[in-house]
This record gives structure tokens, sequence and C-alpha cells, in this order.
């Protein structure tokens, strides 16, 4: 279940349904009296908007948010951008070090090219499945350090 709080008047943690800790930071101080509501609505649309292209989601809640309340945040960064980021650019390291093309080893793991692309660039939470066909693609083994 997603979980929403503002830690000061600025800044809110949301927590979603996978666990992951974003930070986002209101433009302006919100009142106190605004906080719980401002906060139900972000679980709703969190919950309403949830994917694992994380960028595209927070994007979905931001415009949402805008539109319906006149709220609007920047984007703060996730507990887990920066392991995204390193398997991200690992997976492109061994992919141009075999010298495949972006869109050769899309097909070659089955993926979407956009998602690879995504992959690459740490703003889409890859499943261990895709991780797997794309290791396999690469001739490389999936470890867990």
């Amino acid at each position: 279940m997603t979980k929403a709080k503002f830690t000061n008047n600025s800044t809110i943690t949301v927590i979603a349904k996978d666990g992951e800790v974003f930070t986002l930071k209101a433009y302006f101080p919100v009142p106190i009296d605004k906080h719980a509501e401002i906060c139900k609505v972000l679980v709703y649309y969190f919950e309403e908007k949830f994917s694992d292209d994380k960028s595209s989601m927070i994007y979905e809640v931001l415009i949402k948010m805008m539109y319906t309340h006149g709220f609007s945040f920047t984007y703060g960064g996730s507990d887990r951008n920066e392991e995204r980021e390193r398997i991200g650019a690992k997976i492109k390291k061994l992919r141009e070090e075999k010298g495949i093309e972006a869109k050769q080893l899309a097909l070659l793991a089955n993926i979407d090219a956009a998602n690879l692309s995504r992959i690459e660039k740490g703003r889409y939470a890859v499943g261990l499945d895709i991780l797997a066909r794309i290791s396999n693609a690469l001739g490389v083994k999936v470890d867990l350090v």
C-alpha cells in the first residue's frame, strides 16, 4: 500500500506499493492544514499510475496533480535510482563492448527497444525475467552481489 507524508512544509516522502521511496519537493511551502489532503491525493495517483517506468509514473502523477489540484512539485529522486542507473550503465557497457546495437539487443532479448533505452538510462525498474533475457542475449550471467 502506498503511503505519503510531509517531512517539512515543502518535502514529501512517498513510499510506493513496491517499497520504493520517492522524494518530492513542492515549489512553495504548503500550509500544514493542506498536508493530509495533498498526501491523500498523491497516494491515490501513485496507486493509479503505478508502473515499472518510474520516470513516466512520476510525470503522470505530476500532470494529474497540476491539472486537478493546482499542485506542482519537482522530483527529488528515489532510494533505488542509483542502483537502476548502475545496472543500466553495466548493460550498456557490455552491449557496446560486444559491438551490439541497442535495437539488435532488444530484438535478441525480445523486449521493446524503448524499454531497453529506459533500462540503460536507469529510468525503468527491470524485473529479474527481463534482466535474465538481456543477460542471455549478451552471453553473460546475472550475478547477485
